[in-house]
């Protein structure tokens, strides 16, 4: 079944805008490791180039960071200058990116599942390639890996 490429974006849009405002967030993103593909600022639109910034100078380290935490492995403290926000960090077979700047990023993780399997489902449908793994192996057709770390504020 063929679904516009258009459609699919606007439905992206929709989710993204929909977890930044369930977070109370002020920015959310979706990204790839070469590229932010979607963004949701909050309407006063305080900080969001900052955000952006940061995402687009940390996107391959963004990628790396749920399987450093998995394996015990050490690495740089990526957030370390974020002092008022939290971030929820999620990342979808290894190969496209959400995060979060909220408040509260437990509470968002703890609220989302729904919208992040539908968020799984709308990205695989935009691009199909999200459907295999990192490596190019796995066809995961259900159920997506959702790798999701949550930064809370330092100290």
């Amino acid at each position: 079944m063929f679904e516009s490429t258009e459609r699919l974006a606007e439905e992206v849009h929709g989710l993204l805008d929909s977890l930044r405002e369930l977070g109370g967030g002020r920015y959310a993103a979706v990204f790839e490791p070469k590229a932010i593909l979607f963004e949701s600022p909050s309407e006063s639109r305080k900080g969001e180039w900052m955000l952006r910034r940061f995402i687009q100078d940390h996107l391959e380290a963004l990628f790396r960071v749920p399987a450093a935490l998995h394996s015990g492995e050490e690495m740089e403290d990526l957030f370390a200058a974020w002092e008022s926000d939290e971030f929820l960090l999620v990342i979808v077979n290894g190969r496209v990116g959400l995060l979060v700047a909220c408040p509260e990023a437990e509470r968002l993780k703890e609220a989302s599942p729904r919208l992040l399997k539908v968020l799984a489902d709308r990205l695989f449908r935009l691009n199909p390639a999200y459907r295999l793994d990192e490596k190019g192996r796995g066809l995961f057709l259900g159920r997506p890996r959702l790798d999701t770390v949550v930064i809370g504020r330092p100290g």
